[in-house]
């Protein structure tokens, strides 16, 4: 999987699975996050394979602040840490324990979670860096609890945004030539 310029991409070394995690956006103090996840049950990528689900996943809370709410659908939140049977309440880490999430059988090679998690502080998820936690279910027993550090990226632009600051640069060029050109006006007749 590519990462957008800036991107911090987690590749776990225990599993083979890729890790990255996207805020794609700030709305006063809640971070709008999408947590992608490649190479699932991929022969010669997952080296445990036989994952047929996610039982829980957790961040620690940021630098900044400490979350207290969240949402993620077919996922509840809770505050606190993450171990082998799911979400445990201990520790400064914020947890989405699975309630209804369906996932396809097979489990798909790629997924993508989305969540938003609104912290008691203004300015908590700007330069994110969270400790990451995942517990799998499958066939294995105590499955796959990754525990690694994973940042949270700002997106690359969209076209919109690209366009906006390509007319934005157009006016400037624009106005710095009308300036030079009565500037150079009123050299020539002085």
């Amino acid at each position: 999987m590519a990462a957008p310029a800036g991107a911090s991409v987690l590749v776990d070394p225990a599993s083979g699975l890729t890790y990255d995690l996207t805020l794609n956006s700030v709305s006063g103090n809640t971070g709008n996050f999408t947590l992608s996840i490649s190479g699932i049950n991929v022969a010669g990528t997952d080296t445990e394979g036989g994952r047929t689900g996610i039982n829980a996943f957790a961040f620690n809370d940021p630098a900044v602040g400490t979350a207290t709410s969240g949402t993620s659908t077919g996922f509840t939140f809770a505050t606190g840490g993450l171990n082998s049977t799911g979400c445990n309440g201990s520790g400064n880490f914020f947890c989405f324990s699975n309630t209804s999430a369906v996932f396809a059988s097979p489990l798909p090679s790629s997924l993508s979670l989305d969540f938003s998690v609104t912290s008691n502080t203004a300015g908590s998820w700007a330069n994110y860096v969270g400790d990451f936690k995942i517990d799998w279910t499958g066939s294995k027993n105590n499955y796959s609890l990754v525990s690694l550090p994973i940042s949270g990226h700002d997106p690359v632009p969209e076209p919109a945004t690209w366009a906006m600051m390509l007319l934005g640069f157009g006016g400037i060029g624009m106005a710095m030539r009308r300036s030079r050109r009565r500037n150079g006006a009123l050299m020539q007749v002085a």
